[in-house]
Parts: structure tokens; sequence; C-alpha cells
């Protein structure tokens, strides 16, 4: 078993929950950025939302990932008004209406949408740790990450080259071909990971051969500057699953975060899933968890 970074322990206070959500809002809104110049064709969206958070709005073939709303409920409860603004935003290119009421949504605005014909089609959980002080001596082997590489463990974690980015993205598309998603949307997901500024992407090798990929972005919010680690795009390819691919792509990553100076790292998953669990044995803490609200069998806006 690979061995968890000493993290120092804290309990997510309001502060810390508030800005995991920043976070979050933060990175879907870079997500659409990124399609914009993409996708320079197409109506891809940022609305920002009165009740706190933002919803995004990209190509109709990419339904859920990245055309959703986060972060609703976080300033204020969410009024009939802005409900209906954002079915209007959303079904103006055809697309189903995704809302996720987080931390802060009250048992109003799920008592709303319920009204409205919505239901829970899922829950996401928010992972969280605080990095502590940066290590101040360097790596000693300036191409790979030591902190990935425990010797029971064949995995090595490394930087994608500039030139390696085309190989990241079809590594990364056969990572996650198995979860039903098409392969435009993965294709898309990765190429953005690529073309961010603020990310960095890795490969998790075995043998010398890529067996898994993953991507960390460095979000500065606007909380007194705090720099925060996002985790993203975990994917293991099918041969390598069951090896501690992912567990290694996590702590490599969380100890070059550390080693930045960025105070805090978060991630998401789908409640009960592999990559939670995995998370969670590294030394991330549950959060909080989120509802995806969409509409049930039968239903329209």
């Amino acid at each position: 078993m690979l061995p968890a970074i000493s993290l120092p322990e804290k309990k997510m206070d309001t502060d810390t929950t508030k800005l995991c959500e920043c976070t979050e809002m933060l990175h879907i809104r870079r997500q659409a950025e990124v399609c914009q110049e993409l996708f320079p064709n197409e109506d891809v969206a940022i609305q920002p939302l009165p009740s706190g958070g933002i919803a995004i709005r990209t190509r109709a073939i990419f339904q859920g990932k990245l055309n959703r709303a986060v972060g609703c409920g976080d300033a204020r409860e969410i009024n009939e008004e802005e409900v209906r603004g954002l079915e209007e935003f959303f079904t103006a290119s055809g697309l189903t209406p995704e809302i996720h009421l987080g931390p802060f949504a009250s048992s109003a605005d799920f008592t709303l949408l319920k009204s409205r014909g919505y239901e829970e089609k899922g829950k996401l959980t928010t992972y969280w740790c605080a990095l502590g002080q940066p290590d101040p001596s360097p790596p000693p082997h300036q191409g790979g990450l030591d902190a990935c590489k425990p010797e029971a463990s064949k995995v090595l974690v490394r930087r994608v080259e500039s030139h390696e980015r085309e190989r990241f993205v079809e590594a990364s598309i056969a990572g996650f071909s198995s979860n039903g998603r098409s392969r435009e949307l993965l294709g898309a997901l990765a190429e953005i990971a690529t073309r961010r500024t603020d990310t960095r992407l890795y490969f998790a090798e075995v043998d010398g051969q890529v067996a898994g990929t993953a991507a960390l972005a460095s979000i500065a919010t606007d909380s007194d500057g705090v720099g925060v680690a996002h985790l993203y795009l975990d994917s293991t390819l099918p041969k390598y699953r069951g090896q501690g691919v992912q567990q290694a792509l996590i702590l490599g990553r969380l100890e070059e975060a550390r080693n930045w100076g960025l105070r805090l790292a978060t991630c998401i998953t789908r409640v009960g899933d592999a990559s939670g669990r995995n998370a969670g044995r590294v030394g991330l803490r549950v959060g909080y968890t989120t509802s995806v609200m969409g509409f049930g069998k039968g239903s329209r806006p």
C-alpha cells in the first residue's frame, strides 16, 4: 500500500468550505473559457447566478460535465425567477438543466426544485486537505516525483512534457473509455486541460508504459489570495487498474502542490466510487456532498 503524505489535521470550517466552493466555481469557469477558444463558432456562455453560483453552457453533446450550474444557493436561497432563468439558459441550446446544490443550499432550495419536477440524479463528494509548509529542499531527482515512487510500487509519476500533449489526450481518453462518456467529451476534457495556463499534466508509468493520467490546477481564489490545488481528470488505463496508479497520481500532485506553497488541496468524485476511496487512502478527507439535481422522468422545463 502506498504511504500517505503527512498532512496537518484540521477540521473543515465554514471558511474552508467556502474556499472549496469558490475553487470549483473558478475551475468550471476556466473550463468554459477554454471551450470558447476551442469552439469559437459555438454558443459557449458563462453566467454568474444571483444565489452565488455560476452556470456554464458549452456544446450540447457535452451534456453534464461541461454544462452545469454549481454553487447554487451558496449566497442566498434560490427563487423561482432564478430557476426559470437557468432553465432558459440551458434549453436555449437544447440542453437539460443540471443544477448542483452544495453545502450552503437550504431545504427551501430543494423544495423549490422538486416542485418544478427536479429530482436528485446523484451526489458528488468534495475531498480536501490542508497542505502545510513547503519543503525547503529541492527534489533529489529533477526528472521524476519521488513522492509517488515508493519502494513497494512500480508506479512512477512524472510531468507531461509539452511535446507529449497529444499523447496525454489519447491516454486520458483510453483511461476513461469504459465510463460510458463519448469520445468527443473525453477528448474535449483532456484538450481543455492541455490548454489551461493554470494546469500541469501528469503521467503515471509502469515499466515505462503510460498507465494513467491526471491534471493539477493551481487556483488563486478571492479569499486572501489562498492558492488551492485542484486535482482533476484522473484516469487509469484498464490493464493497470488495481495497481495503485491513481493513488500514486494523487500523492505526486499533493507533494508538488505543497512544495509550490499551495495551502489547500481539493478533488471532487461521485459518492461511493473508486476515486473517492483512493483519495481517502492517501490522506484526503470528506468535506461535504453536493446534490446533482435534474428533471425526473416525464418532467421538462
